[in-house]
C-alpha cells in the first residue's frame, strides 16, 4: 500500500478547545501548496481518513478541491493518538486499498512515520502542511520505506 499522511496546516494559536483551531490563512496557503506541487503523486489517492479537529477538517476540505477520493473521519489521529492502534487500522485498511491518505496531527504523524519506517524515535517531526510518502507491505512497524518528505 502507498501511504501519505499529511499533517495540517498551520493553525490559529487560540480557540476554545484546541479541537476547534481553525487553520489560519498562511495554514491554507501551505495546504495548496503541498497539494499542487504533488498533485501527481497524490491522485491515486483511494481514501482519505480525516482527524475529526476542525483544523484537519480544513486541511482536507482543501485536499478534496484536489482529488475525488471518498472522505472519512478517523477519530484514531487525533493529535495524541496511539500509533498501535492507527498502524492496526491501516494494517487492515491495506488489506482493501492500494493508496490511502491520513490528514492528521504532530505528535502522531511524525511516531508514525518513525514506527513504520523503523527509525528512531523523535527522528521525523513534521511541520504545518508537510507531507510524506511511505510504501508499505504489509503496514507494520518497520516494514514500510520512507519514500519522500515533503514540505510546502
Amino acid at each position: 500500500m502507498k501511504l501519505f499522511m499529511l499533517r495540517h496546516g498551520h493553525a490559529e494559536a487560540e480557540a476554545p478547545a484546541d479541537d476547534l483551531r481553525p487553520l489560519s490563512a498562511q495554514g491554507e496557503l501551505e495546504v495548496h501548496r503541498v497539494c499542487q506541487a504533488n498533485y501527481d503523486e497524490l491522485k491515486s489517492v483511494e481514501l482519505i481518513y480525516v482527524s475529526p479537529y476542525l483544523r484537519a477538517q480544513q486541511t482536507a476540505d482543501i485536499v478534496a478541491q484536489y482529488l475525488t477520493a471518498e472522505r472519512r473521519d478517523q477519530p484514531l489521529i487525533v493529535p495524541n493518538g496511539r500509533p498501535g492502534k492507527v498502524i492496526d487500522f491501516l494494517y487492515e485498511v491495506g488489506e482493501r486499498c492500494a493508496s490511502v491518505l491520513l490528514v492528521t496531527h504532530q505528535p502522531l504523524v511524525g511516531t508514525l512515520v518513525d514506527e513504520l519506517g523503523g527509525f528512531e524515535t523523535g527522528r521525523y517531526r513534521m511541520g504545518t502542511a508537510n507531507l510524506a510518502c511511505l510504501e508499505c507491505d504489509p503496514v507494520a512497524r518497520g516494514c514500510c520505506t520512507l519514500q519522500w518528505l515533503k514540505r510546502p
